[in-house]
């Protein structure tokens, strides 16, 4: 699987200096529906490594660095891709392509 990082992305990640991104699946059960989504976000090493370690997460390292994917069935493309959005009122999100549910 290769992985792509969004030029506006990779210069970010550079500057706050990050390193990881997790994609995790959440749920939330409410009484009328449960939803289910992907959650991809950046993570701390320290909370890397307790994902890798204790979740069992696999670890994709890149040179830009390291992508961390959950011990779930997901349908993963060839190419996962990943770059930098604007979400509600302008704050800066991740987006990704290459993966579903």
């Amino acid at each position: 699987m290769e992985v792509v990082y969004q030029p506006d992305l990779v210069a970010y990640m550079e500057e706050k200096g990050r390193r990881h991104i997790a994609i995790e699946v959440i749920s939330a059960d409410h009484s009328d529906f449960d939803v289910t989504e992907l959650y991809v976000h950046f993570m701390t090493d320290k909370r890397a490594a307790y994902f890798k370690e204790s979740k069992h997460f696999r670890s994709i390292v890149t040179k830009v660095g390291e992508v961390l994917l959950p011990p779930y069935r997901l349908e993963y493309d060839d190419v996962l891709t990943f770059g930098l959005g604007r979400g509600l009122f302008g704050i800066k999100k991740l987006t990704y392509e290459g993966v579903r549910l």
